[in-house]
């Protein structure tokens, strides 16, 4: 008899959550830096936005690792992980834009003048009434959602691809009958 072999083969969409997670935990990375200079670079003095961003940069780096946990095969984990990191990112950049509207006002500003390149000189000016809807509609709420669809995407290859239990059938008495020749 040949040896069947145990090796554990990844499915395509874990692999693909796992990578769906790993791209949007790097951009959530990418906003929690944005977010954490945003207010120096427009001279607010406010300590909690850059408390939120640091915040969410670890839940981005916890999300990583769960999307690292996807692509190992450990989907249920990962998919939970990811999934909760997705709801934190909305609760940070919730509290994150509402903190910078406020030390926004208190500091007098019509708007925030924010400069992309040294190509593109003209500042695009977000006014700070808009403020907490520009930041949740941009980078949050994409970010949140493919982290979410991710872990969606992850329990749901664990829930297709989990070992069923088969019951055995009990054993039926075979009548045999024996003939004498």
């Amino acid at each position: 008899m040949a040896k069947v072999s145990q090796m554990r083969v990844g499915h395509p969409r874990s692999l693909l959550a796992g990578g769906l997670g790993v791209f949007s935990s790097l951009l959530a990375i990418g906003w929690a830096l944005f977010g954490y200079n945003l207010p120096a670079t427009v001279n607010l003095a406010s300590i909690q936005p850059d408390n939120l961003m640091l915040a969410q940069f670890g839940v981005a780096f916890v999300v990583l690792i769960g999307s690292g946990l996807m692509l190992a095969r450990y989907t249920r984990l990962g998919g939970a992980i990811n999934i909760l990191g997705g709801l934190a990112t909305v609760g940070l950049g919730l509290l994150y834009a509402r903190s910078l509207e406020q030390a926004a006002r208190s500091a007098s500003l019509q708007g925030i003048p924010l400069h992309f390149s040294q190509v593109y000189t003209a500042p695009l000016v977000i006014p700070v009434d808009r403020l907490v809807s520009t930041l949740l509609v941009v980078p949050v709420f994409p970010i949140a959602t493919l982290l979410v669809i991710s872990g969606l995407g992850s329990l749901a290859t664990y829930r297709m691809h989990r070992p069923h239990r088969v019951e055995p059938q009990p054993k039926q008495a075979v009548a045999v009958q024996t003939t004498n020749k």
